[in-house]
């Protein structure tokens, strides 16, 4: 295919620094190989005369691919160039690579010329961290900068103020976080150290007015966009009245009043921060405008009304506090801030000096070390830049939107101050700002720069690559349609007009064809009073219904040969913002509907049976003495040992190492266990861990036994990837089994997952985020999720970062105990949450131009009629930019054009709400609005025929049961049920409480001396007549020796009466039981019995399952005596009454023991240890 003009313009102007904004889908790839051949055919120059950086490894290898393979095109077509086929030499020796690859070469070649840290130096042979090792030795280095810190506190008022402020808690987790966040920050700053230092000079001082500060003027800004915005919608709402008085003499008169205080705030800012705060309007009490004639604008109008007062509640809010008051709040938190810097500052240095002492780096290091050799302290180039620049026709960024200034710093200093600079790119799609990618770069130049037709000679200069090649008319139109509504300078950071729009280029590969237009389906989910919905399990069955509609219509979509074919699983993609939470939904839903599905996005590695029992594996071969991984490893599929085998071994050596126990058992399987891991353990003296690893695959058969489990193909593809991550730090220095076990033991122990991934395997619809998609492409895209929120969650820190506002805190008040956001952090806040919105815009826009063909959007909500009715009162066209800013999630942004136009009328119908304005063009979206589609019946089925799952009217009819009573029976109940206690219910779910094992509680600090419950001491007593021998020694004597025995709690044994005990040992009660031939004491038991006895009003032929356990039992001449104790605290006088509250469980146990033990039942007893009396039933 010919290249465009833009793509030519790209391509061969020579003038200067050029910047290509490069639309998605229009051929940057193709325009960067073809400028590198045009200087190579045209100029002569080498392949190898070019730095090319790409921001993947994945990315730099598919590129050399590309000009490896055009290189053979050409030469086969001109075989007589010699030119061309010496490149084919070069080519592998080209830089193509990542700014870290280039940055690791320039160090390894001049770490010689970086100065020493603390008498040590890096050498070539630097090691460079993964992420996970670099978090653990930072916090190894922040431990001993912390003990530093509060070794001296004492003498340093700040550092003091600082841990009791914002540093304050249970430990140093909250001060710990302040560091690590804040030195992160600190890494896309050029100069780390002199930023921070910048922003100490900030807070050395306290300002006057909050005007003069950065995060003032910002607020200030931020109030008048936003009064300037709804003074517009108030006189634009009192417009709407003009054919409606009784509306305007209600609310028209009030509105005005305030749009004009609002437009007068502007006036009142220049007197400054509290004298814009006194001219904040409020509204009048509404009037009132009766009459159906009147009814749709008054709900118009109290709809504006509604959202204007929140509006204003939200300016107020900022404002309400004076400005003196907010001058303190900064001035009482200086000192904690100069503290936080200067510690900061110092871990700054100290992580520095350990990783030099070490000779390793981070990847940050590698590029903060380049500026130091690339750049003097005024930021211009060393002579070493210069040399390393002359190497170089041209620097060629690909990807710069994603690059930010450390990076940018590099590339000036390489490219003769940017005269040598060709970067292409595309801001729209820039969605790495959480991994501190600065779009403003690439935006700042973007605004400035010349177009290449009318630059000057040396003038930097910009060409546009609009014309998309990707994808389908109809997907640009949809696309260009939602964007020109919703992104502005304002609210998106760069207007969205003819310039940047999406340009059709694909004629001959999609000719015309029907039913391609993008869709949008709005799902109501309301519960009701009949059944309960799970949105995402709704949404979940909707996409999977709608991709097996497309299978089964075949849908039809371009082959590699030009042809239309019938749709492929694989030619589908369902993206989501983030899909881990709701993948198993997804998942369950396309299997319903014999759809194969795959997901990059799998659950945690270390989670899966395979991986976790692989590194236990490991950990006992180091040691064996550690119970929980040995005996992981012996219940595996690997050795199969059962939990009664287990329980055996362990009965050898009740106590110590359940090793011990194993060494004492002679069995012929223990014995093959104890060869084998003989084996591995001296094997591992000589062994890398990667080495051992594989050794342990082929010895145990690990491939073998997994791969026949079920997703078997998956887990061997697990074991490989582990044994690739064990080379891998093998590689780095780590082969050591102690190592490598320590090092996985420390990431999980900091809730951290060391870097393994896998390739997905298997095929069908996949499943991804839409990151992921970013630089691929599928014929059809379903965008779902799209009413998830905003993640607003990182604005909640104590203290935020702006690269431009430095730094916002809260207000720690001692005295008052109470915290609050000053003005700096209400502002950073604010920045942030505009620059984070931002993002999410430009992240919409890649999700929406990854589609080929067809474009399918699903937004499901709760209240969806009254968000559209909500959004309805600020959709215009273009949406406003605070409309925009005011979206709670993508799906709005989808919504406020989409109201306004044509084809939303499906959606405006159904929520009886009009905008304000209607366009009489549209983006040839095709809307649907649906209600709670999953019918009931759907869930209990799946192959329920294709005519049965399209919703529609459901008669609904009501069936009287004949027989209710067996309704309201369960299958299974205990003997708590009718009155019991808490160890019926352990027996029932099949666990019993066991005194021995280590429970989780909160800590006693905590929750101080605080006595055991009557419950818990009602269990204690229990227990002792559990052990209770009624003819040993003296209760207190009995009660030592279960404290010893671990039977009992400490706590539990001092909460025994025994005075009661010695009373029921004296009794006559105690007395028969100690004559008795027979005593069952704790008797379980589990049989059917008659329905009845839990409903008088079951059917005969009603059963049901009761469980539970009789305190005591004995055996007399006449039949069975049952006994249940009792700890009520009642008067002897109110035994005989509260004895017929268990009266039901009494004859519960009355009727399992007759048939377990095959003997009529004599008596029934109750002893209550209170007032020590018993009751007879």
């Amino acid at each position: 295919m010919p290249l465009t003009p833009q793509q030519e313009t790209a391509v061969y102007d020579r003038g200067g620094s050029l910047l290509v904004s490069a639309a998605a889908g229009s051929g940057k790839t193709k325009v960067l190989v073809e400028r590198l051949f045009s200087y190579m055919e045209q100029e002569g120059c080498q392949v190898d005369d070019f730095l090319i950086i790409t921001y993947t490894k994945a990315a730099a290898a598919e590129l050399r691919g590309k000009i490896a393979q055009e290189l053979t095109r050409r030469v086969a077509d001109r075989p007589g160039d010699s030119h061309l086929r010496r490149q084919m030499l070069r080519v592998y020796q080209a830089d193509i690579k990542t700014v870290d690859a280039f940055c690791a070469g320039l160090l390894r070649e001049n770490v010689h010329l970086l100065p020493p840290v603390e008498e040590h130096s890096l050498t070539p042979d630097f090691r460079v961290l993964d992420e996970q090792e670099a978090m653990l030795l930072r916090r190894r280095v922040l431990d001993r900068v912390l003990e530093d810190f509060y070794a001296h506190i004492e003498e340093d008022g700040n550092a003091r103020q600082l841990a009791e402020t914002l540093g304050a808690g249970r430990d140093d987790r909250a001060l710990e976080a302040l560091v690590l966040d804040l030195h992160e920050k600190t890494q896309s700053h050029p100069h780390p150290l002199r930023w921070l230092e910048q922003l100490r000079q900030g807070w050395e001082v306290t300002p006057q007015e909050l005007a003069d500060t950065g995060c003032g003027r910002y607020l200030m800004e931020d109030a008048l966009r936003r009064a300037d915005f709804w003074a517009r919608r108030l006189t634009r709402a009192v417009e709407d009245m003009a054919d409606y008085p009784a509306v305007y003499k209600a609310y028209g008169d009030r509105f005005l009043e305030v749009a004009q205080g609002l437009e007068a705030l502007r006036d009142k800012a220049a007197g400054g921060w509290d004298s814009l705060a006194q001219g904040v309007p409020s509204f009048r009490r509404m009037g009132v405008a009766k009459g159906e004639e009147n009814a749709a604008c008054r709900e118009r109008a109290k709809a504006v009304l509604e959202q204007a007062k929140k509006a204003l509640k939200d300016i107020q809010a900022i404002f309400s506090v004076p400005e003196a008051e907010l001058l303190e709040d900064l001035r009482q938190m200086a000192p904690a801030m100069l503290a936080l810097l200067r510690l900061t500052a110092q871990f700054t240095l100290h992580y520095q000096a350990e990783k030099v002492r070490r000779n390793v780096m981070d990847f940050s290091d590698q590029e903060h070390y380049a500026i130091d050799l690339l750049t003097d302290g005024q930021g211009r180039p060393t002579e070493l830049a210069k040399q390393v620049s002359s190497r170089y026709r041209e620097v060629m960024v690909d990807e710069y939107q994603d690059s930010n200034q450390v990076q940018n710093c590099i590339f000036r200093a390489l490219s003769g101050e940017e005269r040598r600079l060709f970067a292409v790119g595309d801001v729209k799609q820039s969605i790495y700002r959480f991994r501190l990618a600065d779009p403003t770069i690439f935006l700042e130049k973007y605004l400035s720069y010349r177009p290449a037709a009318e630059a000057e000679e040396g003038q930097p200069r910009k060409v546009l690559l609009s014309r998309n090649f990707r994808s389908r008319r109809e997907v640009l139109d949809g696309t260009n349609f939602v964007f020109r509504a919703i992104m502005s300078r304002e609210m998106g950071e760069m207007d969205y007009g003819d310039d940047e729009q999406l340009y059709f280029g694909a004629e001959a590969a999609y000719p015309p064809r029907p039913g391609m237009e993008p869709e949008l389906h709005l799902i109501s989910v309301e519960n009701t009073e009949e059944e309960t919905f799970d949105r995402t399990e709704v949404e979940a069955r909707f996409v999977a219904r709608r991709i097996r509609r497309l299978l089964d219509q075949g849908f039809p979509v371009q082959g590699e040969d030009g042809q239309p074919r019938p749709v492929e699983p694989e030619d589908i993609v369902i993206l989501m913002r983030s899909p881990r939470a709701r993948l198993a939904a997804y998942t369950a839903a396309l299997r319903r509907e014999n759809i194969p599905c795959t997901s990059g996005e799998s659950e945690a590695f270390f989670s899966t049976l395979e991986a976790a029992v692989m590194v236990s594996f490991l950990q006992i071969i180091d040691n064996p003495r550690q119970d929980v991984p040995l005996i992981a490893v012996l219940r595996s599929p690997l050795f199969g040992f059962s939990p009664d085998r287990l329980a055996q071994i362990r009965a050898l050596l009740p106590e110590g190492d359940y090793y011990d126990a194993l060494c004492l058992d002679e069995h012929e399987d223990t014995a093959a266990f104890r060869q084998t891991l003989d084996g591995l353990r001296l094997a591992a003296r000589d062994m890398t861990a990667d080495r051992l690893l594989w050794k342990l695959y082929t010895q145990c058969h690990a491939m073998a036994v997994f791969g026949a489990m079920e997703g078997g193909a998956a887990r061997k593809e697990n074991l490989i990837a582990l044994y690739t991550y064990a080379g891998q730090q093998a590689a780095a220095g780590r082969g050591g089994l102690f190592d490598f076990v320590t090092q996985l033991h420390d990431l999980l122990e900091e809730g951290r997952q060391p870097p393994i991934s896998t390739q997905a395997t298997g095929s069908g619809v996949q499943i991804m985020s839409v990151h992921r998609s970013k630089g691929l492409e599928f014929p059809v895209v379903i965008l779902a999720d799209l009413h998830k929120r905003f993640n607003a969650d990182d604005f909640h820190r104590p203290v935020l970062v702006h690269p431009q506002l430095g730094l916002g805190t809260e207000r720690v008040d001692r005295q008052r105990r109470i915290r609050y956001d000053t003005v700096t952090k209400s502002a950073v806040a604010a920045a942030l949450t505009r620059e984070s919105k931002a993002e999410e815009m430009r992240i919409l826009y890649v999700a929406l131009t990854r589609a080929k063909e067809k474009l399918i959007c699903v937004d499901c909500m709760s209240h969806a009629r009254k968000r559209a009715a909500d959004l309805a009162v600020l959709a215009e066209m273009p949406a406003p930019p605070e409309a925009v800013a005011g979206a709670k999630c993508p799906g709005d942004w989808l919504l406020l054009p989409l109201l306004c136009a044509p084809e939303g009328e499906p959606i405006r119908r159904w929520a009886e709400t009009d905008p304000q304005t209607l366009t009489g063009t549209g983006g040839g979206w095709q809307v649907q609005v649906w209600e709670n589609p999953v019918a009931p019946a759907l869930r209990e089925r799946d192959s329920t025929p294709e005519e049965a799952r399209e919703s529609g009217p459901v008669e609904v009819r009501e069936l009287d049961y004949p027989h209710p009573a067996a309704c309201r029976i369960p299958t299974k109940v205990t003997a708590t049920q009718l009155k019991g206690r808490e160890l019926d219910e352990e027996i029932a779910q099949g666990t019993v409480r066991r005194v021995r094992q280590v429970q989780v509680e909160t800590p006693r600090f905590l929750i101080g001396e605080r006595p055991l419950s009557a419950a818990q001491r009602g269990t204690a007593m229990h227990l002792l007549m559990q052990y209770l021998d009624l003819s040993g020694p003296e209760p207190e004597k009995q009660v030592q020796a279960l404290l010893a025995r671990h039977l009992l709690t400490p706590e539990q044994a001092a909460s025994l009466e025994l005075e009661q005990v010695r009373r029921f040992l004296a009794s006559p009660l105690a007395e028969r039981i100690r004559r008795a031939g027979e005593v069952y004491r704790e008797y379980r038991f589990s049989l059917l019995l008659p329905a009845s006895l839990y409903d008088p009003e079951a059917e005969p032929e009603d059963e049901l399952m009761l469980q539970g356990v009789v305190d005591c039992a004995f055996r007399t001449e006449q039949g069975l005596v049952i006994v249940d104790f009792k700890t009520d605290r009642i008067l002897p006088q109110e035994a005989a009454q509260r004895a017929e509250l268990y009266r039901p469980q009494l004859t519960a146990y009355s009727q399992a023991l007759s048939r377990v033990l095959e003997a009529p039942v004599a008596e029934r007893v109750l002893y209550f240890f209170g007032p020590g009396c018993q009751v007879t039933l």
